[in-house]
C-alpha cells in the first residue's frame, strides 16, 4: 500500500473476521529454525512483515510452500549458518529472533540491523545480557551485532531488568535447545509469548511457566517438526472495535480470542460501549456520545502499547466524545509522532513528558502521512469518523499489520481505496 483515501463521516456496522497474529508468526517463524525439520503454518497472516520474514528465511536456505489449503510448509532442514543481508533484515524489528535460533542451532549468530516502527531508541541489550549469561560471547561492531559460542551454549538464571517480549522470546528459542535449565525472571506474559511456547512445546521442548513472570526451560538435544495454527491478531481485533466505536457500530470481530483484550474492553465499558463476548467474537456498539477515558499502557495485562494511537483518536472525534482523556505511554519512551497528524486535522492534543492529554473538537478532513503502523492506524480511524475526504501516504507502514484491510473495511461499510 502506497496511498489510501477515505471518504469519512459513515456509520460502519458489520462483521469482520481476524486474521493471524503479525507478533504471534514472526517469532514462531523465526523460531523453527531451531527445528531443523519440516513444520506448517495456518492461519498465517499475509502481511509485509511476514513475507519479509519468509524472504529472510528463503535467502538462509529454508525451502518455503504456499499450500492448495492456504497453510504454509517450511523445510528448516536446509538453513545455512549465515547472515542475512541487512537490506532484509532491516526492515523488520522481528529479525532480532534470528539471533537466538542462529544462535542455538549453528553457536553462531550475525545480525546486521533490525528495523520496525521508530519509537525512539529501542535496544536488544536485555537480549545480549541473556546470551551472555548462556555462554555466548557478543561483539558489537558499526555493521551489527555477532553473537558466537564455539562451545555451545548452558543453561543459566537471566533476570529481565523489565518484561521485555523480545528478550524473553530470543532467550526461550535458544534455551530450547540448550543443555540445563535456563530461569528466565521478570518474563513477558503477551499472548504471542505463550504461543511461541506452545510451538516449542508441540516441537518438542520442555518450557513451564508461561503466563507468570518466571519461565523455566529444560533444554533437549533435538526439536522436530510440527503443525502450527497462528493466534488470532488481537491488535488487528482491537483496532477494528475500535472503529465501531469511532463510527457507530455495531461491529462485530469473529475469530478473536475476548480474554486478550480485556483491558481495552474495560476502556470501552468506561466510556459507555455496549459490549457482547461470545466464546471466539465480540461486538460492539458506541452511543452517540461516549466519554473520553484514561489509558494506561504497560505489560500484559495492562492496556497495549500497540492500541494506545487508536484510542487516541477515539478521543479526538468532537463529533462523538465528550470530557477529556489522556494517553500514558509507558513501554516506548516516544510513540506521539502521529499526534502531529492528528493536529493537522484539528485535534486538540498536548503532549507532556510520557502523557498525552487529549480535548475533542471538531476534525477536517486531510492529506496526511503515516509515521508507522499503529500510528497509521489511528489516522485511518480518524480519517474514517471525519466528514469528507482524508488521504494517508505512506500508508505501507499500515500494510505491515493489516491483511486485506481495504476489503474489510469496506465490507463494514467504509468508502475507502487503496493505491
Amino acid at each position: 500500500m502506497n496511498k489510501i483515501v477515505v471518504n469519512g463521516g459513515r456509520r460502519l456496522s458489520g462483521e469482520v473476521t481476524v486474521g493471524g497474529s503479525k507478533n504471534a508468526a514472526l517469532p514462531i517463524l523465526f523460531g523453527g529454525i531451531v527445528t531443523g525439520d519440516v513444520c506448517t503454518f495456518s492461519n498465517l497472516p499475509r502481511v509485509s512483515d511476514v513475507l519479509q520474514t519468509l524472504e529472510i528465511l528463503k535467502f538462509l536456505g529454508a525451502r518455503i510452500r504456499f499450500l492448495q489449503s492456504g497453510d504454509v510448509r517450511v523445510d528448516y532442514s536446509s538453513v545455512r549458518a549465515a547472515c542475512a543481508p541487512c537490506t532484509l533484515t532491516s526492515a523488520i524489528r522481528g529479525s532480532t529472533y534470528l539471533l537466538g535460533a542462529m544462535l542455538a542451532r549453528f553457536g553462531k549468530a550475525e545480525l546486521g540491523g533490525a528495523g520496525g516502527c521508530d519509537f525512539g531508541s529501542r535496544p536488544i541489550d536485555q537480549h545480549l545480557l541473556g546470551f551472555e549469561r548462556m555462554g555466548a560471547v557478543v561483539t558489537c561492531r558499526e555493521s551489527g551485532v555477532v553473537l558466537e559460542a564455539p562451545n555451545g551454549l548452558h543453561g543459566a538464571t537471566i533476570p529481565l531488568a523489565m518484561p521485555s517480549v523480545g528478550a524473553t522470546a530470543n532467550l526461550m528459542i535458544a534455551a530450547s535447545l540448550t543443555e540445563g535449565e535456563t530461569e528466565i525472571r521478570n518474563a513477558a506474559a503477551e499472548p504471542h509469548v505463550a504461543a511461541l511456547a506452545a510451538f516449542l512445546g508441540d516441537a518438542g521442548a520442555r518450557i513451564t511457566g508461561v503466563g507468570t513472570d518466571t519461565i523455566c526451560v529444560q533444554g533437549v538435544p533435538k526439536l522436530h517438526g510440527t503443525h502450527n495454527a497462528i493466534i488470532p491478531d488481537m491488535i488487528e481485533a482491537g483496532t477494528y472495535l475500535c472503529a465501531g466505536v469511532a463510527c457507530g457500530g455495531p461491529v462485530r470481530v469473529r475469530a478473536v480470542c475476548p480474554e486478550h483484550l480485556t483491558p481495552l474492553l474495560d476502556a470501552f465499558s468506561k466510556m459507555g460501549a455496549q459490549i457482547e463476548t461470545g466464546a471466539r467474537s465480540i461486538t460492539v456498539t458506541a452511543p452517540k456520545g461516549y466519554q473520553c477515558t484514561d489509558i494506561v499502557t504497560g505489560p500484559f495485562p495492562a492496556f497495549p502499547t500497540d492500541l494506545h494511537p487508536q484510542m487516541a483518536a477515539l478521543f479526538c472525534l468532537g463529533n462523538r466524545a465528550s470530557g477529556e482523556g489522556s494517553v500514558t505511554e509507558l513501554v516506548f519512551e516516544s510513540r506521539f509522532r502521529y499526534i502531529e497528524e492528528l493536529r493537522l486535522m484539528g485535534a486538540a492534543v498536548s503532549v507532556r513528558d510520557r502523557c498525552a492529554f487529549i480535548q475533542p473538537s471538531s476534525l477536517q478532513a486531510k492529506k496526511l502521512r503515516s509515521p508507522d503502523l499503529r500510528g497509521g492506524a489511528a489516522l485511518l480511524l480518524a480519517a474514517l469518523a471525519t466528514n469528507g475526504q482524508s488521504e494517508i501516504t505512506n500508508a505501507s507502514t499500515i500494510g505491515r499489520g493489516y491483511e486485506h484491510l481495504e476489503a474489510k473495511l469496506r465490507a463494514l461499510g467504509a468508502h475507502i481505496t487503496v493505491f
